[in-house]
């Protein structure tokens, strides 16, 4: 989990995360809790002590052992693996928003990949309708979904469709990297700024982006959504979410988005991590990593690939299962 231990920083770090593991004995946390936690003993701690209590819930502790500790041999997964891209991949890929980490992890199994077509900044609505008639149009299947960031609110689109059950029959899992299935308040934050917010809407019409899409992913307009797996009860939903503490935020826009939203609570630079109380499916945590996904010391590429072969792990025991 750590770089090497003589490393004083790492060791600070470990020292956090036990005292948010003994504050946790005995103690509930939820999302008022949290943001209570991090104004009075601030953002990092608050940060460790969700993640701590992630890594012990009931729910998403088997599976981020399991990730943490992966099996010798995993099998390989039998299904083709589709990329559901973020915002402005085209324009700029070296974000991953382009999937290059899903793509690079699934040649470590041999697995197929295809990019969804989808409009570089188009609005939710425009960009799910793509997908849609896009995934019709697959070959026969299973399918793994992998999105990222601004994806995640697509597929979101995707399950409230009439016809989700038919589209998600052959999905067989949905890997959301970093995604803003509940959106983003970063939006807000600029709303309450006319200047900030004009010259955003100049510069999305100067390069022929949806500026009406900043409109479905703000965190507002993404309400918590209990019955959002209700047409696809059998998807396998897995997010993957970074946790970063302030000196791990990665690059100045992080930076600014982390403390633009640091008087909300903990959070990636982009998304309030409490929001992960709300999330359908499971929640993994990546120690050290801020919404871009890069922590030090780990190899993300390993962790995407571990992600694809317990998702195989689990289809075969499922089939073993259901055999008479």
């Amino acid at each position: 989990m750590f770089d090497n231990p003589r490393n004083g920083r790492v060791i600070a770090e470990a020292t956090l995360l036990r005292e948010a593991a003994d504050w946790l004995k005995g103690q509930r946390l939820d999302a008022a809790g949290l943001r209570l936690v991090a104004r009075r003993r601030g953002l990092d701690f608050a940060t460790a002590l969700l993640y701590q209590a992630l890594c012990r819930s009931e729910r998403h502790g088997p599976l981020i052992a399991r990730l943490e500790d992966p099996p010798q041999k995993t099998p390989a997964l039998a299904a083709e693996i589709v990329i559901v891209p973020g915002a402005f991949y085209k324009e700029h890929p070296e974000t991953g928003a382009d999937g290059r980490i899903i793509q690079e992890s699934a040649l470590l199994l041999n697995c197929k990949t295809a990019t969804a077509p989808l409009k570089s900044f188009g609005t939710v609505t425009e960009n799910a309708a793509l997908l849609a008639d896009w995934l019709r149009d697959r070959p026969m299947g299973p399918i793994v979904l992998v999105s990222h960031s601004k994806g995640a609110t697509e597929v979101r689109r995707l399950l409230g469709r009439p016809d989700a059950a038919d589209l998600f029959r052959r999905i067989r899992a949905w890997v959301d990297l970093s995604g803003l299935f509940l959106g983003t308040p970063l939006v807000g934050w600029l709303r309450r700024r006319p200047f900030n917010f004009g010259l955003v809407r100049l510069l999305f019409w100067w390069k022929g982006f949806a500026f009406s899409a900043l409109n479905e992913i703000d965190r507002d307009a993404c309400p918590p959504w209990p019955d959002a797996l209700a047409a696809a009860p059998h998807l396998d939903v897995i997010h993957v979410v970074g946790f970063p503490l302030q000196r791990h935020l990665s690059t100045p826009l992080t930076r600014r988005g982390y403390h633009r939203l640091s008087p909300l609570g903990s959070n990636d630079g982009t998304i309030l991590l409490e929001d992960v109380f709300h999330l359908p499916g499971r929640v993994y945590p990546v120690w050290g990593a801020d919404h871009y996904l890069r922590p030090v010391g780990r190899d993300m590429n390993q962790l995407v690939a571990g992600i694809l072969s317990y998702i195989a792990d689990s289809a075969i025991v499922a089939s073993a299962e259901s055999s008479p």
